[in-house]
């Protein structure tokens, strides 16, 4: 015998239409008051002591709970304390407002829950248009492959575990690093994302094997330092395999030097690869 189940469960799970429109209403009105009140608040209220140990350390429900009191919860306790990156006069980080188009867009995406991860659904081929759009904003060929990621981190992981897999001679996913010859160096200069040292560590190369390069007065990586480490390696027996430069540092905003960097990982056959998640 299947077990029973409580109505109220149920009715949490399988939202009629009705009810699922009440319930949506409410929750586009909380956001569009939201989005109203941000050029008149404060741009950031910090969390009460009381209400951040009462989040975290909520227990574990037993059972459903209503909505319209999550909703109320939600606009007592979450929309009231934003992290601040809606208001017009957040200066800090890199952490981009909400867009309200982008919200309902996330609403549509949540209510087919799409794996884009193959299958014949409408939600791949929009992710193959998207791809094909920033090709063709970043001026890469046509064919080359492309793939939407979490964030930036993640993205600079992918990125470095290509080349990882290149610079190897793919030997890497087989006989790991271990078993793939020389020491891989990677650079960065010292304004460079945590994530490029945290990748490095995943990958395996470990970051005894990341070198920070000095900035300039415009705390872009400085290409003369950069070409000194280089040699240096290359002496000691190192394989210097990979320049992370920035297009678009978090502290600063700084663009290293491209063109010359890229002229110069082209003549040490070295791989060039750029963060630019600020963009």
């Amino acid at each position: 015998m299947k077990p029973e189940v409580d109505n109220r469960v149920r009715a949490t799970i399988d939202l009629d239409p009705d009810e699922f429109r009440r319930l949506g209403y409410r929750a586009v009105d909380l956001l569009a008051e939201h989005f109203a009140a941000l050029p008149q608040q404060a741009c950031r209220l910090p969390v009460p002591d009381e209400l951040q140990h009462e989040l975290m350390s909520q227990p574990l429900p037993q059972g459903s709970s209503d909505p319209d009191i999550l909703l109320d919860e939600v606009a007592a306790k979450i929309l009231r304390y934003p992290m601040g990156n809606g208001s017009p006069r957040f200066f800090a980080w890199v952490n981009s407002p909400a867009a309200p188009l982008g919200a309902l867009a996330d609403l549509l995406a949540a209510g087919l829950n799409p794996s884009v991860a193959g299958g014949d659904h409408a939600g791949t081929y929009v992710e193959h248009a998207v791809l094909g759009w920033i090709r063709e904003i970043l001026g890469f060929p046509a064919e080359s492959g492309a793939i939407l990621t979490s964030g930036g981190s993640v993205a600079n992981l992918i990125g470095l575990a290509v080349m990882r897999h290149v610079k190897t001679g793919g030997q890497v996913r087989a006989a790991g690093l271990g078993g793939a010859g020389p020491r891989l160096v990677v650079y960065t200069s010292t304004q460079g994302h945590s994530c490029i040292e945290k990748d490095v560590e995943l990958l395996g190369i470990g970051h005894d094997n990341l070198r920070r390069i000095a900035v300039d007065s415009d705390w872009r990586m400085d290409v003369s330092a950069l070409r000194g480490q280089v040699a240096q390696d290359r002496a000691a027996g190192l394989t210097p395999a990979c320049v992370a430069a920035s297009a678009g540092t978090v502290n600063t905003g700084a663009i290293d030097p491209l063109a010359e960097i890229a002229a110069l990982c082209e003549a040490e056959g070295l791989w060039f690869h750029v963060d630019a998640a600020y963009g």
